[in-house]
């Protein structure tokens, strides 16, 4: 008997074959395959779940899809057979969604304080309670985006239909898909912070603003836009509070395609790959790599 599927309206959307008929948006999509795709019939161990689970228990940062698992899951419900294509073909936009997704079912850490809490948990702990009272003079601070309490990164494993190319054959058509090439390792920068969400907070009234910093340049906000700040002038100045943003590893690889895929006359091509997380200081200078870039920009 094949499970049932509850949105988060509460509304029953039936089996698989029954969801599969609904317009179903892309996040239900992401949900739907992480909390009920299971490692065979007979063992039936949902394996996002505990994925989710580790997460939550601080036990690991990631969030690997496998586009394999994807496939086999999608081969079992009516229209959406392209559906792995689809992720392939956008795989930045549906790593948020899957982002996001997971955010929406993340179980609840079984335990509580304890001294494997960080300094970030506690800050954490802290912003929640504090509750701030509403009043015409004062605005409340806005709510902590998802990204700040974020814990873990979403990665995608290859698939079976993934053919592995070389760099030269990677054009501006691929920008946006998710790619899988080979290289030798040319150089391998140094590991930096980099800022993915910046807190400014108002010298005059206190006021936190959480900007998200999308792409390699970050201009950040110069006025306060809080009710307080908007009835004086000049307005309060806004500084960075590092301690309540978020900064992940980065590094810099240079990757270089290998002698064999070199046509005669030909100078190497290379590539600079990006590594965000926890897949920093994985390779090292003049070794071998087969890389899978979610993105190539």
């Amino acid at each position: 008997m094949l499970p049932d599927y509850k949105s988060d309206k509460g509304e029953t959307l039936g089996n698989f074959k029954s969801v599969a008929r609904l317009t179903v948006p892309e996040s239900e999509r992401c949900i739907f395959f992480l909390k009920t795709y299971s490692c065979g019939a007979e063992s039936g161990r949902r394996k996002y779940e505990d994925m989710l689970v580790d997460i939550s228990n601080r036990k690991r940062e990631s969030l690997e899809i496998d586009l394999a698992d994807l496939e086999e899951f999608c081969l079992t419900i009516e229209g959406y057979e392209n559906f792995p294509e689809i992720v392939q073909s956008n795989a930045r936009r549906y790593a948020s969604i899957f982002a996001e997704a997971a955010d929406d079912i993340m179980p609840r850490r079984i335990f509580g304080i304890s001294d494997e809490d960080d300094s970030f948990d506690v800050l954490m702990r802290q912003r929640d309670q504090i509750g701030v009272e509403i009043n015409e003079n004062i605005n409340v601070s806005p709510e902590l985006p998802d990204v700040l309490r974020r814990r873990f990164r979403v990665y995608f494993k290859p698939g079976t239909k993934i053919a592995v190319r070389t760099v030269r054959s990677i054009r501006a058509a691929d920008i946006g898909h998710l790619v899988t090439f080979t290289g030798v390792c040319t150089r391998v920068g140094d590991v930096k912070p980099l800022l993915e969400v910046a807190c400014l907070t108002c010298d005059c009234c206190g006021f936190e603003i959480y900007q998200e910093v999308i792409g390699d340049n970050f201009n950040p906000i110069n006025r306060c836009p809080s009710g307080a700040c908007s009835l004086r002038a000049p307005t309060g100045e806004l500084f960075l509070e590092t301690r309540a943003s978020k900064f992940i590893k980065f590094q810099e690889v240079k990757v270089q395609e290998r002698s064999e895929d070199v046509p005669v006359g030909h100078i190497p091509r290379s590539l600079t790959v990006q590594v965000k997380g926890g897949l920093t200081r994985t390779m090292r200078s003049r070794s071998f790599a087969i890389l899978v870039h979610e993105s190539i920009s």
